[in-house]
């Protein structure tokens, strides 16, 4: 995203220390007319929630519902997910694997929740960011979880059935070798896992 060029009204809003609900009605109704249809807007909205510090409490919804809609609605295959746009939001919200800013976590986790179809490398995906922000004490999920223990807590049993529903809605409840690996390296977190499904 360093080479992106934003309009003169995106440019001004990214330019703000904080983002006020009528910035985002400037947004709804000459930056992004039609709602969030291409990479470029995708990529100008990202750099937006980057640039400012301070957000007003709509920003979260009108952030989380654009960028989605658009992962979901407006790249192909509509409606669902593939290995592709897996990987475009994968790399457009992540730094070497990781993901840093909650906002852009949730916004994972929701499209993990609403597509009817949800590839293994974003299930991986997700499942890593519980993993590091356990074990590492990193990224978003660190800073989300109540615990900063390395230990396996009731927000991370949480989150990670929020993955094994979208397995299970996906592809009938059947983790693929690759999620089974990870889901092997994280052996109590798939016990505990277990335990709140049997219940």
């Amino acid at each position: 995203m360093g080479e992106l060029r934003l309009s003169q009204p995106a440019c001004g809003i990214a330019g703000k220390p904080r983002l006020t609900s009528m910035d985002i009605d400037i947004l709804r109704e000459h930056v992004f007319v039609h709602g969030i249809t291409s990479s470029q807007e995708a990529a100008t909205l990202l750099a937006i929630n980057t640039a400012c510090a301070e957000k007003c409490p709509e920003w979260h919804h009108y952030f989380i519902d654009s960028l989605s809609s658009f992962v979901l609605h407006h790249c192909y295959p509509q409606g669902s997910l593939d290995q592709h746009n897996a990987a475009w939001l994968i790399g457009m919200i992540s730094t070497g694997g990781t993901v840093n800013s909650p906002i852009e976590l949730e916004l994972l986790f929701h499209v993990i929740d609403v597509s009817p179809f949800v590839p293994d490398s974003l299930t991986i995906f997700a499942l890593q960011q519980i993993r590091i922000g356990i074990r590492d004490n990193a990224g978003a999920w660190a800073a989300m979880r109540h615990s900063r223990r390395p230990v396996l807590d009731g927000d991370d049993v949480h989150m990670a059935c929020r993955i094994m529903s979208a397995i299970a809605r996906s592809r009938g409840g059947i983790p693929t070798a690759r999620e089974n690996q990870i889901l092997e390296s994280m052996g109590v977190l798939r016990g505990a896992i277990g335990e709140v499904v049997a219940a």
